[in-house]
């Protein structure tokens, strides 16, 4: 059957906001370039012009459209519910509702604007707009004391579409030796949604080496640079997430097949009691699973949970938070690049293509 997971609350966003900062190459040269640095950023601009290397410099402003599609498992650690201030984590909780699986999927446009504000460090802000699906297994479970199942719903699935939008800071520090290159990039952004009462902050940590190879002798500015990467990504401020839904949009028709399970469970049981067969001992349990499946099945009903706006709050963790990616840089000319990555591990997967425009702004005078 199918659910509306409200799990898709527990899934916002998502948002790859790591910047692939391009290289600072510390190249030997034989030549001094004299003058002024033309440009504003980076600080010590001038100092790598003395040294004869300012040509190695990108551009210091640029702005950057990529488009983002991310697959994500999680795995559900807390839950909570209450109807009208009437708690019902004891029949409905981690254990009970039993997630089989929860996943997320998400495709964003991210625009990012940064500045090299020195020669080896560029810092960014970025906004991303990204419309996304969490696919939600259960199979809600009930168990006595002693451990044994006596209740047990079908498993149920869905998936269930939300809007987000995300907004962050971050920065890159760069290293070039020759024509090798390392990165280190860290970045940290908030995400809003409907679903969620509150913003939920989102940090990524990576660091790639590559090297760069030209592609004409003729325009040095032309190459391309390929890297691999690594990539930490997870939730931050982890104390869970509340919000409000209808039980109907979670679980449609859960009322009728709550219901219908469990009488079927009492009535399979009962056959066994009335059988002459059936010893005492037998007899006594199954009698005393009958009673507990009515007091469940009594208060979940009692509630009105079925058809009522409930508060919940869920805490989620993702299941394998770091990936290998390789990707590339390709540089066209000093104005224009286009990027492309790929990261994967057995609990996520990770696409980014993007379009970069780079520009500078000369001092006052020059």
């Amino acid at each position: 059957m199918k659910i509306h997971g409200f799990l898709l609350l527990l899934f916002f966003v998502f948002l790859e906001g790591a910047t692939y900062a391009q290289i600072l190459e510390e190249t030997e040269t034989d030549s001094t370039t004299t003058g002024e640095y033309p440009y504003v950023l980076p600080i010590w601009g001038q100092k790598v012009q003395d040294r004869g290397m300012a040509d190695q410099l990108q551009l210091p402003f640029g702005v950057n459209l990529n488009y983002v599609n991310a697959f994500i498992e999680l795995d559900i650690t807390e839950f909570e519910l209450a109807l009208n201030g009437h708690d019902l984590s004891d029949f409905l909780n981690v254990e009970t509702l039993n997630f089989q699986e929860v996943s997320g999927t998400t495709n964003g446009v991210n625009f990012r604007a940064d500045a090299w504000i020195l020669p080896f460090m560029n810092v960014y802000g970025l906004f991303s707009a990204v419309k996304g699906g969490t696919n939600v297994t259960l199979m809600p479970t009930w168990k006595n004391e002693l451990g044994e199942v006596v209740l047990q719903l079908p498993e149920f699935s869905s998936h269930v579409d939300f809007d987000a939008l995300a907004y962050g800071i971050g920065t890159t520090l760069v290293f070039g030796w020759n024509n090798y290159f390392a990165s280190i990039d860290m970045n940290y952004s908030r995400t809003d949604t409907d679903l969620l009462n509150e913003q939920v902050g989102y940090l990524t940590l990576s660091s790639r080496l590559g090297y760069r190879f030209g592609l004409s002798k003729k325009n040095k500015d032309f190459f391309i640079a390929p890297y691999l990467a690594c990539m930490y990504r997870d939730f931050v401020g982890a104390k869970g997430n509340s919000g409000q839904i209808n039980m109907s949009e979670i679980f449609p028709d859960l009322e009728n097949v709550f219901n219908e399970k469990a009488d079927d469970k009492i009535a399979a049981n009962q056959e066994i009691i009335n059988d002459p067969g059936t010893s005492a001992a037998e007899r006594i349990k199954l009698q005393a699973q009958n009673q507990a499946i009515e007091t469940i099945q009594g208060k979940i009903n009692d509630s009105g949970v079925f058809s009522s706006e409930i508060d919940y709050s869920i805490r989620k963790e993702m299941v394998q938070p770091i990936t290998f990616q390789f990707g590339f840089n390709l540089q066209i000319n000093r104005n224009w690049m286009v990027r492309g990555e790929y990261g994967v591990s057995d609990a996520q997967r990770f696409l980014m293509t993007g379009l970069q425009y780079r520009f500078g702004i000369k001092k006052k005078g020059i």
